[in-house]
């Protein structure tokens, strides 16, 4: 056995020289948003630290036109031409080579002449279109530089630890807005139409957080209130024209937030303004750029009174998990790659605690187990997962760790860690982190250093083993002494269930949380750090008791069959909360899959759920019988009618109880959002009264009568119509996503509705629409990820992605992150080995190195599910014959 946690050696990392490093970049740029081509000059301030002739730095995709070197590092009154000027595609730098050695210990200014492309990628400097209000197709310039793409707009040392300060000016025609991360210096008139917009110098800051946009745009303002720093500070949310309005809410969150944060964090935001930017084609979600925060529209654009429910309250989290990079990752920067948890594990546990401030309503804690949480787990317990702190070499890699792991399992850890430590202990040691390595990088040891003295706990003792390790443990749960022991041990958990002894060497400190029937028993103290160990917890004198009190820790548990029928009985009574039941029902569904328990135990265990009134407990138990139904669904007609009855006998009861139309106008939103949820589950599983009634309304609805349907029930309704129905209900649908007056999250709704359909010659015009210029590069994955809910379908999806492949690499050639997203729904519902093996030879002869880990996930996920069905295809059908619905 093993505690020992791999040590912070000096990982091997694919960087520039070190002879040279950046001070200061004065950039001139030049677009042409008719012909998507700039220009752009670099004057770059170094310093030498060791004496060369050659100055290597990053380029990607650029000409470089001329290249000089001055100053007293350059020891010569003119400026030096580069006698060579070499750009390497596969390192994607460019080397400079002069005629005399720079000397070292000076500085020198090299100016380089370059221009580019202003590309369709959606990386690095590219344009976005939209549509006027006459129709007609119009372009912005934007940019996306995260992880390392500022090298495609302008040569750089585009590495996080090169931090730098930047002063940008952009040459661009009057009529059109300039943004960049500061403020406005001066504006001059350079004739020809055009004008220069110089701005502000940043402060010290790494190449991917600069960005600069060109375009024409409408805006909506506000000020903070200036009592952090005793200046105002001016908030705007920029629009395609006429869409501003839409941005009053993210407006009124933002300003919200950064007050929030000022206060939490004990330092005033940074920079002198803060512009927001919905852009139309957007690969990301958010870039927390810093001052100059991009975002889909989706994540950003509120319409007030047609926005779901759902739509609002992701847009009020993703404006807080990106103002809280102001501070976590933009004022304090990883060193390196490896560190990205350190930005993205923390904004996403702390945008969950501003949306909490501000949204109390919303319950975003008990939905973070859900959407978080959950999300993290099921990942991890997969052998191709990865540890939250990961080794990253050279940038082709990095892409690949912008997942759940780096952001969910991430902020999960910090949720454990809070937890235990106390959340005031936890803030203060955030603060004393931030003071101490303000403007400069910084590294997990760092956090943990900074919160140990803060807490008087040494934190770095158990929490390297979460962020330096892979997966989880299952806790297995044994009594002894007649009930007055339990024997707790641990184990890793695959999602396999057939952990090697050589898998099963780790050993996590595990917080256990005892939680017990009456509050003066919990024992949220104990903690497992050994293979086992015996606690004396009374549980006879208990109706029940469960560990992981809240589901604050990061594994799973497996109790004697009796305790599980005493928690059973404590949630049908009403004893559990809503934490504690999220939790037992998800891990006895995950137990399930993996063969640590038997399917049917979690089937039965659903029967204590039928009082459950909570929106988020109903959620994961949707989730967990999707995923049931998903793995079944090319067993006998016989078995899967068994199974949509039992999920009619689940959530029917609640549509009847819930209704279509809210009782009040003043209901609770996650009510709205659980009798949609509800009327969804019940109607794809064959509810006819469900059905008749989606039917009726959506004939209503598209003659004009908008009120049969809340914004909460529009996505659920078009998702039904559309699986029962036929062309006329899907050209319906597809109708409304092509209309672009509608809001764009129920436009999403819609094209995310059309994979429904069971037809497959609609599939087949569905998979060709999805490669259209109606679709944006950015929403394929809308249109083809309820395709495999229909098992019939799936090979059909199957087939369309390795016919488009060829243009699926070319597309997304730039950051590949979205062939894996494409991979993921394409194969990774399949059942059956001989799935895995066919996809796994289609991509043998690929490259695919840019995005192999989530072929690796998504074969070990078929394979999982395949020995998942094969134990428990009978065990099911059992159940299934010996229970009435």
């Amino acid at each position: 056995m093993s505690t020992n946690v791999p040590q912070d050696a000096i990982e091997e990392r694919d960087l520039l020289p070190t002879n040279v490093s950046p001070l200061h970049y004065d950039l001139l740029l030049v677009p042409d948003l008719e012909a998507f081509t700039y220009t752009g000059e670099a004057r770059i301030r170094v310093r030498i630290n060791e004496e060369t002739a050659k100055v290597v730095l990053h380029a990607n995709e650029l000409e470089i036109s001329e290249a000089t070197v001055s100053g007293p590092a350059a020891h010569t009154e003119s400026p030096l031409q580069a006698t060579s000027i070499t750009l390497e595609k596969n390192d994607e730098t460019a080397q400079l080579e002069f005629s005399q050695a720079l000397a070292a210990g000076d500085e020198a200014t090299l100016h380089i002449r370059f221009n580019g492309v202003i590309n369709d990628m959606m990386t690095g400097f590219y344009r976005s279109k939209y549509l006027d209000s006459q129709g007609a197709t119009k372009y912005i310039a934007t940019t996306q530089f995260e992880p390392t793409d500022a090298r495609r707009a302008f040569p750089c040392w585009d590495e996080p630890m090169l931090k730098a300060t930047f002063t940008v000016t952009l040459r661009v025609p009057e009529g059109l807005t300039a943004l960049s991360n500061m403020d406005v210096a001066r504006v001059e008139d350079v004739g020809g139409g055009l004008k220069e917009v110089s701005f502000n110098t940043t402060p010290v800051m790494s190449t991917y957080l600069l960005a600069f946009i060109v375009g024409e745009f409408d805006y909506v303002e506000d000020h903070t209130s200036g009592k952090h720093n005793g200046r105002q500070i001016p908030c705007r949310v920029y629009t395609a024209p006429g869409k501003s309005e839409s941005g009053r809410f993210a407006l009124k969150v933002a300003v919200q937030v950064l007050e929030y944060f000022a206060d939490v964090f004990g330092i005033a935001y940074a920079l002198p303004k803060l512009d927001q930017v919905a852009i139309g084609d957007f690969e990301a979600g958010a870039m927390e750029n810093w001052g100059l925060v991009t975002y889909r529209e989706v994540a950003l654009l509120v319409d007030e009174a047609n926005t779901s429910s759902r739509a609002k309250q992701f847009a009020a989290y993703v404006v807080s998990h990106e103002l809280a990079h102001q501070w976590f990752g933009n004022l304090v920067t990883m060193e390196w790659w490896s560190e990205l948890w350190l930005n993205e594990g923390f904004a996403t546990w702390v945008g969950t605690l501003a949306v909490d401030h501000v949204f109390p309503e919303y319950h975003i804690w008990t939905q973070f187990l859900v959407d978080e949480f959950q999300r993290a787990l099921a990942l991890d317990a997969l052998r191709s997962s990865h540890p939250i702190q990961v080794p990253v070499r050279r940038s082709s890699e990095i892409s690949q760790i912008f997942d759940a792991i780096s952001y969910s399992k991430g902020a999960s850890a910090i949720r454990m860690l809070s937890s235990h430590i106390g959340l005031e202990s936890f803030l203060k040691g955030v603060r004393a982190y931030l003071q101490e390595h303000k403007y400069a990088n910084a590294s997990t040891r760092d956090l943990w250093r900074a919160l140990t003295d803060a807490s008087g706990v040494d934190v770095t003792k158990f929490m390297a083993i979460w962020t330096r390790t892979i997966g989880y443990p299952i806790i297995t749960v044994t009594e002894l002494d007649n009930g007055s022991k339990i024997e707790v041990q641990q184990n890793r958990y695959l999602s396999a269930g057939d952990a090697l002894e050589s898998e099963d060497q780790m050993l996590w400190w595990v917080p256990l949380g005892v939680h017990m029937h009456g509050a003066e028993n919990e024992r949220p103290a104990d903690v497992l750090a050994s293979r086992s160990a015996v606690f004396d917890v009374p549980v006879r004198n208990s109706k029940w008791y469960k560990l992981n009190k809240d589901t604050v820790g990061i594994y799973r548990v497996k109790y004697p069959a009796a305790s599980i029928a005493n928690i059973a009985k404590g949630i049908a009574d009403g004893e559990l909360s809503i934490t504690d039941r999220i939790g037992v029902i998800a891990d006895a569904a995950s137990l399930a899959s993996s063969g640590h328990s038997n399917t049917s135990d979690f089937l039965t265990l659903l029967r204590a759920y039928s009082n459950e009134t909570e929106f988020i407990v109903w959620q994961e138990t949707a989730l967990r019988l999707d995923a049931l139904q998903s793995v079944w669904a090319m067993e006998s007609d016989e078995v899967r009618t068994k199974l949509r009855a039992l999920v009619r006998s689940v959530f029917s009861p609640l549509t009847k109880s819930l209704g279509w139309d809210a009782a009040s106008a003043k209901e609770d939103s996650l009510a709205s959002r659980l009798r949609a949820l509800a009327i969804r589950a019940a109607g794809f599983a064959g509810d006819q009264d469900i059905i008749i009634e989606t039917n009726r309304r959506f004939r209503d609805f598209f003659a004009g009568n908008s009120a049969v349907f809340n914004i909460d029930t529009l996505r659920t309704a078009f998702s039904v119509a559309v699986r029962a129905g036929g062309r006329g209900e899907f050209e319906k649908v597809k109708g409304y996503y092509l209309d672009q007056a509608n809001p764009i999250d129920q436009r999403l709704a819609a094209l995310s509705s059309l994979g429904f359909a069971t037809d497959p010659a609609l599939i087949d015009e569905l998979l060709e629409f999805a490669l259209c210029d109606k679709v944006r590069n950015q929403d394929v994955h809308q249109v083809i990820a309820a395709i495999p809910n229909y098992g019939p379908n799936r090979e059909r999806l199957w087939q369309w992605y390795q016919a488009s492949y060829d243009l699926f690499v070319s597309r997304y050639r730039a950051s590949m992150n979205y062939m894996g997203i494409l991979v993921r729904l394409s194969v990774g519902e399949f059942v059956g080995n001989d799935k895995a093996d066919e996809v796994e030879a289609f991509f043998k002869a690929k490259d695919t190195k840019k995005f192999q880990r989530v072929i690796d996930q998504s074969l070990e996920k078929i394979r999982s599910n395949t020995k998942w069905l094969s134990k428990d295809r009978q065990d099911v059908s059992s159940w299934l014959a010996v229970n009435d619905f």
